[in-house]
């Protein structure tokens, strides 16, 4: 696990140290997680939140580890990987090492991913969410007949399970199969009406094979059901935007800051939205906002350098660029980004060449084969 404490590092205590409330001091963390979850299931998430907050950062500590687990699937919900991460890896329970597995798949640790999902299925042989994540892990690390076997040893153990259902159409749709991907997620919605996920990647497949309609009508659907869910809200705001309806797709994401104001994935995503539309100084600034909330955040940079190369400043769009790659050394498409510019730059043949072989090396095929062509290895 050493590769991934530079995500945790500073960030085991973000956000745990919340005054109490008059009149909670006494409320034990069992008492704090109940009334967390009780608040979800009347969809007040920011209170939840603030429930699962106090109980970690109680006197008595969470000796069982449930606080860190809810608070952790609640930031996992939000798209705060790095965060809820922090938090997962210090419950002891199955169920938290299966999420904390999603965490690090959406931070392009597989293979710490990989192990988290072993260490879910060691401490629960017969859970069907721990085979799920495993199967889910094994399929981004494109290991699709494995990751088939996971998902079908899920189901075995509870045919009528929603996630087994979702996890397999996503193997499938990572295979390419996007028919029989569409069918498993059908099932999972009927399985589980409230399940996120499945409507989440039904809505994403219609969006890519351009049925925004049907992409619309399910999300509403979704949100229905979860009306304050931000992933939910993003797919709609896809499908808007490739109608070309910008108005709109804004609207979900201003819909998003009303949940959520420093929500930092949404304010990158206006950002884009704007970039999009040709107004690069509006995209620049919702960047440099996330900035401000956290400095480090790779996205923001390498947006930023996507909107000066649109606007054709190559030498400011570089800097964003560098920057980038400077905070996370996994993204290949920064690289392939620095290598064209570097390409247009006097005396840079050897920075261009670095560059593709930093993003070949992460596995980018357009990478790897500007290296072939030019006779040099990576």
């Amino acid at each position: 696990m050493k590769e991934i404490r530079w995500v945790l590092f500073g960030l085991l205590i973000v956000g745990m140290g919340m005054p109490s409330v008059r009149g909670q001091e006494a409320a034990t963390a069992a008492q704090l997680v109940e009334k967390g979850l009780n608040a979800e299931r009347l969809g007040l998430m920011d209170r939840a939140e603030g429930y699962y907050r106090q109980a970690v950062g109680s006197a008595e500590g969470d000796p069982t580890g449930e606080a860190h687990l809810r608070l952790g699937i609640l930031l996992e919900q939000k798209e705060y990987y790095a965060e809820a991460a922090a938090l997962l890896c210090q419950s002891p329970k199955s169920e938290a090492q299966a999420h904390l597995a999603i965490c690090l798949v959406q931070l392009n640790l597989l293979d710490s991913a990989r192990s988290c999902a072993e260490r879910a299925i060691e401490l629960d042989t017969a859970s069907a969410l721990a085979m799920t994540v495993m199967a889910y892990v094994e399929t981004r690390r494109d290991q699709h007949i494995v990751a088939q076997s996971w998902a079908r040893r899920s189901l075995r153990a509870n045919p009528s399970y929603a996630r087994g259902e979702n996890v397999m159409g996503y193997i499938l749709y990572r295979k390419g199969d996007d028919t029989e991907a569409m069918r498993h997620f059908k099932r999972a919605i009927q399985l589980d009406s409230n399940l996120v996920d499945a409507y989440y990647n039904l809505g994403t497949l219609y969006c890519m094979r351009n049925h925004e309609d049907l992409a619309m009508k399910l999300i509403r659907q979704g949100l229905n059901r979860n009306p304050r869910n931000i992933r939910l809200y993003t797919v709609l705001a896809v499908a808007y935007r490739q109608r070309g309806n910008m108005e709109r797709a804004l609207e979900c994401y201003q819909q998003i800051l009303v949940y959520d104001s420093l929500h930092i994935p949404t304010l990158n995503r206006i950002g884009t939205l704007y970039c999009q539309e040709g107004f690069y100084d509006r995209a620049i600034a919702f960047h440099k906002r996330v900035l401000n909330i956290q400095p480090g955040n790779a996205a923001a940079h390498k947006y930023i350098g996507k909107a000066y190369l649109e606007w054709g400043k190559q030498s400011e769009a570089i800097q964003s660029f560098i920057r980038s790659t400077n905070l996370c050394t996994t993204d290949p498409e920064t690289y392939i980004y620095l290598a064209q510019l570097y390409s247009r730059q006097p005396k840079s043949e050897r920075k261009e060449q670095n560059a593709y072989r930093k993003a070949a090396r992460l596995g980018d095929k357009e990478a790897q084969a500007w290296l072939v062509r030019h006779g040099l290895s990576w």
